[in-house]
């Protein structure tokens, strides 16, 4: 490996750790329990162990992930991991409405959009999810809301700094639960915290709680505040570096040794912790750290001459 790419490896290196330890402000955002907010979907594998580190089980279940404004951390688990959100379509923003029968002149769209009153009495498809991921942080135009430098808060491509992604197709939500005869991206939805005693999957003990194998680089609470009783997660940014953030036993021992995160990986690294949408940040990072050794090396050779070029 050349100096110059070992210098590089070193910046990855650091770039990283400063990712890891960036300041608590940048994500220091408490959003309603309930509200307004947009939807997407993605494909999670099934008895994948994402983000929280909730056990690979739990994807046989309703699951989402979280933009990070509102889920509270860069990478691995947050004080979100483990909530419960009763998640109701409200409509298709992307896509115009269709034409009133009394207006045929108005723009055409096949938009779906429901009446306040069906939403609010309940009438509109809605499924009851657990956050157990992370949607990533530069992840536009969808996952992108943010805090600035200044404190003010700034939305995502449709105002919203609440941004829920629905692991759908999934054996746990029905392929029509959207409605239409397309795919329409991204939904209006409304939002509202709920015990996870209405999770289907609370019931099951095997799908319940963190990976085993993960320990404390994992944090999955069964039913936290504020609608449940358990212990919420911290931020893992506070629990590394200077922080003094305990980690809460969430383990569950009944899956200890049955999911993928327990074969030697960098998603279950301590260094970095488990993440479903850090794996190329990872890597480079894991690069680098292997290329300390010639970037120490190559500094012993340059410490004589008192030169260093890149």
């Amino acid at each position: 490996m050349s100096f110059r790419s070992a210098m590089l490896a070193l910046a990855l290196l650091l770039s990283w750790q400063q990712l890891l330890s960036s300041s608590p402000s940048a994500f220091a955002f408490t959003f309603p329990t309930e509200g307004q907010a947009t939807l997407t979907h993605y494909t999670l594998p099934s008895d994948y162990v994402a983000s929280c580190g909730c056990v690979g089980r739990s994807t046989h279940y309703p699951t989402a992930a979280l933009n990070r404004l509102a889920y509270g951390s860069n990478t691995s688990f947050a004080p979100s991991c483990g909530l419960c959100f009763e998640l109701r379509l409200v409509s298709t923003p992307l896509a115009n409405p269709p034409p009133p029968p009394d207006d045929p002149d108005a723009p055409w769209g096949d938009g779906i959009f429901y009446p306040d009153s069906a939403v609010a009495s309940g009438q509109t498809p809605s499924v009851v999810v657990k956050i157990t991921d992370l949607c990533p942080g530069a992840g536009g135009p969808w996952c992108n809301a943010t805090m600035n430098p200044d404190g003010t808060l700034a939305g995502n491509q449709l105002g919203s700094l609440v941004h829920f992604d629905l692991a759908w197709p999934s054996v746990a939500i029905p392929n029509s639960f959207f409605p239409g005869d397309h795919d329409y991206g991204v939904w209006n939805v409304s939002y509202a915290a709920v015990s996870c005693d209405r999770w289907k999957g609370n019931a099951d003990q095997g799908a319940v709680g963190s990976d085993w194998d993960q320990q404390d680089a994992a944090c999955c609470p069964r039913d936290p505040a504020p609608s449940g009783t358990d212990v919420v997660c911290p931020a893992y940014y506070d629990t590394v570096g200077d922080g003094t953030a305990l980690v809460p036993n969430t383990s569950n021992i009944l899956s200890k040794g049955k999911s993928s995160a327990s074969s030697a990986s960098l998603a279950t690294h301590p260094l970095f912790g488990p993440s479903s949408t850090t794996t190329t940040t990872m890597m480079l990072a894991w690069w680098a750290v292997l290329s300390l050794p010639a970037v120490l090396a190559a500094l012993a050779a340059t410490s004589d001459s008192g030169c260093l070029f890149l």
